[in-house]
């Protein structure tokens, strides 16, 4: 008697659910309301000369009986017909920054931008994290834009709560209905779910009125896609709504602020409806969970309200409880082996924690078998469990004192031969090298007149060097590498501007270098046929090595290694003394190369600079002087258009890191104390196509598309450029530098027009990022050095005032000692 009622319990329970789910909607009305509503809307276009198009939505608006209570409620469903097209849908994802404690993002965005490209999704998806969204988006206007310029914004859901909280996104997310839905980054289905969120169509209800809307279908789409689109999201809303289809009062059509029709009254009231949004507090309407004792000890019993019942092994619920941190249980339990006798709970915990110290032998079971390989325990204690602070921190080297490599033999045997030289020609004088190989030396393998040249200047003094310096008008062998991958009209668009800018191919020859395997691009390539010396495709070099917790990176490690084989390929097989690297994406000033071979002799002159760069990271217009012949020495590695040379990759090649090859190249053990050259007005510029990169456009709207190109014609035959040189710089900087008066940021807003220069000082990296903000220049550090900062300098232009953001470290000494 009781199983047959408990049946009919539950059969009724699930009659009554399916009747709570059915759409009272008549169909065949709401097709005729839905043609009077289109017919309504193409009247009122006529005579307006479309000033409303076909794209107008049409919406289903609900009244409903009782609000819930919720602080914003959306309903998904994904329509059979889609009226928006997918590939010109934007959305927004914000994610949770990888680094809390800093203020750099840029490594988040790369990580996410790299796996969702791995995608291949339809959409457009750019990344935002929590950080900048902070950093950025703090003005009123920013985050009315950003709710502007995306259809969809989805949120990680670890920080679904500090975006709901205060006004961190503001009313206009509200009030246009697009608050952030929450994703899970992490699952296995992430990409599924993802494509479901961003293919769908969302109701919303902001929890303080009775109306709930969604869209169904525009003017545009046919009448039986529209009522298909409406039948599929009424069947979500009496599944997901709360109080299903006896909350709702009354239903109608809607066409963007045009007259709506009815097509549903109802005849229940708010009395029919249950409460929402409160747990249930009977007994008979909750879940059970308890022991079947009666089969086996190990089973559990889950009894739901509908009568179901469900066995399952106890173990399995088990399951849902993680276990933290396993190798510190291994350390804490494993050498303790079997548990104390009871007679040690009355010892005082002080002393129980000297005996745990102290006791470091193992113990034995019955047959004189150790229970734990101590061993074992104590490797995996001293390794794994190893505090970070423990680990001894970076400390800052003069390496400049130190020799290149093959320096001091190179040295020897220039000083054997010219000792040698010297002698009688009688003498019978052993000679270490011969002319050949003593000219092989001095020119580092070139033969020719510049070379020689330029070997000659290496054995002279300082004096003779800067004398051949302003005489040494010599143009030299510099080929252009140009790096691609799967931008074909990127890379047609680069190689045109080089061959416009180009005045002797046979100084200037042009490489195309290749990976992806994208025929698109290599059929570009190919077009160009003889103005280009030849193309290199990147062989199979076997499956890529990607650590697990990096394969979101993958892009990157592909960048790494194409550089690393073609670089090498270069300048040792194809034997070229020094090459300029350009990428597919970069714009070239007219002086582009003018540039280079005017300060390629520095590197000959000066073994403290390394590389040339033609990029100016703070080159905004507002930010420098448009002096365009006016050029700086820079700890940092600038990159984006850069010169090279055959010494500085040998001495490099054999570190070359897996991913991130320019961070890797801004390290000290790379830069040794040395520096680059930059202009003050940049010589490249980022084209559009950059955004379409592994970076996903990072920085490309806020500071990359600002940089400017230099557009003046530059004699750089006719200028003198010794002042770079180290002993001449260094003391013309530092004077310039100090000669500025000391102000803070509030007088920024107060400064003389007539006031020159002036001095920012920063004691800290918060105190930097804080004064470059209000500057707005660039803010981050890569090894402690800000971009294009020289001995902790940082120099730009603010209204008329050269601003020179300085360190307090009165000498300078080294960027090592500049604190968080």
């Amino acid at each position: 008697m009781g199983k047959k009622s408990i049946e009919t319990k539950t059969e009724t329970v699930q009659k009554e659910n399916k009747n709570l789910s059915e759409c009272p909607f008549d169909f065949q009305l709401c097709r005729k309301a839905l043609v009077a509503l289109k017919q309504i809307i193409t009247n009122a276009q006529q005579g307006h000369k479309k000033l409303l198009d076909e794209s107008i939505p049409i919406s289903l608006y609900l009244h409903v009986h009782k609000i819930p209570r919720c602080t914003y409620l959306r309903l998904a469903s994904q329509l059979p017909h889609p009226f928006i097209q997918q590939d010109t849908r934007d959305v927004c994802l914000f994610v949770r920054d990888d680094d809390i404690s800093g203020r750099d993002f840029e490594s988040t965005i790369r990580r996410f931008k790299s796996m969702i490209d791995q995608f291949k999704l339809p959409f457009n998806i750019d990344i935002m994290t929590l950080k900048q969204l902070n950093q950025e988006l703090v003005p009123y206007e920013a985050k009315r834009k950003l709710c502007a310029r995306y259809d969809l914004f989805l949120a990680d859901r670890r920080i679904m709560t500090s975006l709901m909280r205060g006004q961190l996104l503001g009313k206009h997310f509200r009030h246009h209905g697009k608050m952030p839905l929450g994703i899970n980054v992490f699952n296995k289905d992430f990409k599924q779910r993802l494509t479901s969120l961003c293919s769908s169509i969302f109701g919303r209800m902001a929890g303080t009125g009775p109306l709930f809307s969604m869209q169904f279908t525009t003017v545009q789409q046919s009448i039986d896609h529209g009522i298909e689109n409406l039948k599929s999201i009424c069947e979500t809303i009496g599944q997901e709504l709360p109080g299903s289809w006896l909350n709702i009062g009354h239903a109608y059509l809607y066409g963007n602020n045009l007259q709506s029709l009815p097509i549903y009254y109802s005849t229940h009231n708010k009395n029919d409806v249950k409460k929402l949004n409160l747990p249930s507090n009977d007994p008979n309407d909750l879940t059970h969970i308890g022991e079947l004792s009666t089969i086996d000890k190990n089973l559990n019993v889950i009894v739901e309200p509908n009568g179901n019942i469900h066995l399952t092994k106890r173990t399995k619920l088990n399951n849902n409880f993680k276990k933290k941190k396993p190798t510190k249980r291994l350390q804490k339990i494993w050498t303790k082996g079997i548990q104390k006798s009871s007679t040690d709970k009355h010892q005082s915990k002080k002393q129980k924690n000297i005996n745990n110290r102290d006791d470091d032998t193992p113990n034995f079971n019955t047959d004189g078998k150790p229970l734990v390989d101590t061993a074992f325990v104590k490797r995996i204690s001293s390794t794994r469990l190893a505090k970070k602070s423990d680990k001894p921190k970076h400390k800052e080297e003069n390496f400049a004192s130190k020799p290149a490599p093959r320096a001091e033999k190179r040295k020897r045997l220039l000083a054997a031969a010219k000792q040698s030289s010297k002698g009688d020609q009688g003498d019978d004088v052993p000679t270490l090298v011969d002319d050949s190989e003593e000219r092989k030396i001095k020119s580092g393998g070139r033969n020719d007149e510049t070379s020689k040249i330029m070997g000659d200047i290496q054995i002279c003094d300082q004096q003779l060097l800067r004398e051949l310096l302003l005489q040494l008008k010599i143009d030299v062998l510099l080929p252009i590498v140009v790096f691609a991958c799967n931008r074909p009209r990127a890379l047609q668009t680069h190689i045109e501007a080089l061959l416009k800018i180009r005045k002797n191919p046979d100084l200037n020859p042009i490489i195309v270098s290749l990976d992806c395997n994208d025929q698109a691009t290599l059929q570009v390539a190919k077009n160009f046929s003889n103005k280009i010396k030849t193309i290199i495709q990147l062989p199979d070099l076997g499956p890529l090595i990607v650590p697990p917790e990096n394969q979101l990176l993958a892009g990157y490690y592909k960048i790494a290694r194409h550089y690393n084989y073609s670089l090498n390929r270069v300048l040792n097989e194809f034997n070229y003394d020094a090459i300029i690297v350009t990428e597919d994406d970069l714009e070239v000033s007219p002086d582009f190369l003018d540039y280079f071979q005017a300060v390629y002799p520095l590197l000959k002159v000066d073994k403290t600079i390394w590389c040339i760069s033609a990029w100016n990271d703070n080159g905004i217009d507002q930010k420098i002087n448009r002096q365009a012949d006016l050029l700086h020495r820079s700890d940092f590695f600038p990159g984006l258009g850069w010169l090279l040379t055959k010494t500085v990759w040998n001495e490099i090649k054999d570190h070359w890191p897996p991913a991130f090859w320019d961070d890797w190249m801004r390290k000290p053990e790379q830069r040794r104390d040395r520096v680059c050259i930059r202009p003050e007005v940049s010589r490249t510029g980022i084209s559009p196509e950059g955004k379409k990169g592994v970076s996903g456009g990072q920085f490309y709207d806020s500071y990359l598309r600002k940089i400017i190109k230099n557009t003046d014609p530059i004699d750089w035959k006719s200028i003198d450029l010794n002042y770079l040189i180290k002993d001449q710089y260094d003391p013309v900087f530092d004077s310039r530098v100090n000669a500025c008066s000391v102000i803070t940021v509030s007088d920024l807003n107060m400064l003389d027009t007539d006031l020159k220069c002036a001095r920012l000082r920063y004691s800290n990296k918060k105190e930097f990022i804080a004064i470059a903000d209000v500057l707005q220049i660039m803010n981050d550090f890569k090894d402690n050095v800000p971009r294009t900062a020289y001995r902790g300098v940082v120099q730009c232009r603010y209204d008329k005032t050269r601003i020179y953001v300085t360190s307090n470290q009165q000498p300078w000494r080294s960027y090592a000692e500049i604190s968080e």
